[in-house]
């Protein structure tokens, strides 16, 4: 009877279950989350000429954590990588104002982050996307199919003009083409006939934008076209056509021509 009473016992004990005490998933989420700045931004605009405009983002930061600083980033639109641009002070009311100076042609993104400070984890504003502009002259670039012309340094009015398209014939007409493959805005350039050109001579110069002629213009000593911008706003290839007279000679130059193209 007692060895009955025994095992019926030993049985007890081990049917007790064990109980034991563990975190949940959304008790360890709830530790490792914390709090964070919430970031607003906006910017001024959504193109932008290299080196002559100012970019502004401006935005809110909650909770204000005026005093403190906000940082910003941003990225070439192949890279992934971030850089810093700059920093700003938030104000008062939570706001901060944030500005750049693009130096180079392409698409880009910028951010703003907040760090982390106390126990509130850093905040990101979302990404504002910026196209860049530049000038570059248009000689450096490579060019395409091209007849009795050069590019080189032009004398206009006794100024020199580096990356000039230049006549090299009496007469027989010239041609150049160049690609912009609709990335360029803009074509700036000075028309003339060079200080190589005889008394009396005279020459022509059109520019044609995928066939069509945007620009041209008769040429006599003494005239000097500066600064002639035509729109090449979507343009995928470009044309100049240059004539001399042959007699008395003359030399057309397109001086110095710069395109205003991202990347």
């Amino acid at each position: 009877m007692n060895r009955l009473i025994a095992a019926g016992a030993g049985l007890a004990l081990i049917a007790t279950p064990l109980v034991v005490t563990t975190a949940t998933a959304s008790d360890t989420t709830a530790e490792r989350t914390a709090p964070a700045y919430s970031v607003s931004a906006a910017i001024n605009k959504a193109t932008a000429i290299a080196r002559e405009d100012t970019v502004k983002i401006r935005g809110k930061v909650s909770p204000k954590a005026a005093g403190d600083k906000v940082v910003l980033q941003q990225r070439m639109a192949n890279k992934k990588a971030w850089s810093v641009s700059g920093t700003a002070k938030i104000k008062a009311n939570g706001k901060f104002l944030l500005k750049d100076d693009p130096t180079t042609a392409g698409t880009r993104f910028y951010r703003v982050l907040k760090p982390a400070a106390g126990k509130l984890a850093k905040g990101v504003s979302r990404e504002l996307e910026l196209v860049v502009y530049a000038w570059e002259k248009l000689g450096f670039r490579a060019n395409g199919p091209f007849s009795n012309v050069t590019v080189n340094t032009a004398t206009i009015a006794t100024e020199t003009f580096p990356a000039s398209i230049v006549s090299t014939t009496f007469g027989p007409p010239g041609a150049i083409e160049y690609t912009l493959g609709r990335k360029c805005l803009k074509l700036r350039a000075t028309y003339a006939l060079t200080d190589d050109t005889a008394t009396g001579g005279t020459g022509t110069v059109a520019l044609k934008v995928d066939g069509t002629v945007a620009f041209a213009a008769g040429l006599a000593v003494g005239d000097v076209l500066e600064d002639v911008q035509s729109d090449v706003t979507g343009a995928f290839r470009i044309k100049y056509e240059l004539a001399a007279s042959a007699n008395p000679s003359a030399v057309v130059a397109v001086g110095s021509p710069e395109v205003l193209c991202t990347k």
